[in-house]
C-alpha cells in the first residue's frame, strides 16, 4: 500500500535554493550600500555615480554570461 505525499512537505532543495537568492540579494545591497557610502564619502558624488555605472556593467556581463550558460544547458539535455 503506498501512501500519499502531502502537498505541504518540505523541499530542502528548493529552500536552500531560495535562501541562497536571499543572501545573494542582501549581499548585493549591503556591498552597495557600504560601498556606494564609502566612495561617496572620500570621492563625492561624481565618484558614486561612476561606480554605480561599473557596478551596473558588471552585473551586466555576469547576466549575460548567467544567460548563456542556462541557455547551454537547456540546449543539451538529453
Amino acid at each position: 500500500m503506498m501512501t500519499k505525499k502531502s502537498e505541504n512537505s518540505f523541499n530542502s532543495r528548493k529552500y536552500q535554493g531560495q535562501v541562497e537568492r536571499e543572501l545573494i540579494f542582501g549581499g548585493v545591497l549591503v556591498g552597495l550600500a557600504v560601498g556606494g557610502g564609502l566612495i561617496a564619502l572620500f570621492w563625492g558624488i561624481p565618484g558614486l555615480f561612476t561606480a554605480l555605472l561599473f557596478f551596473l556593467g558588471f552585473w551586466l556581463m555576469v547576466g549575460l554570461i548567467w544567460g548563456f550558460l542556462k541557455l547551454l544547458e537547456i540546449f543539451t539535455r538529453d
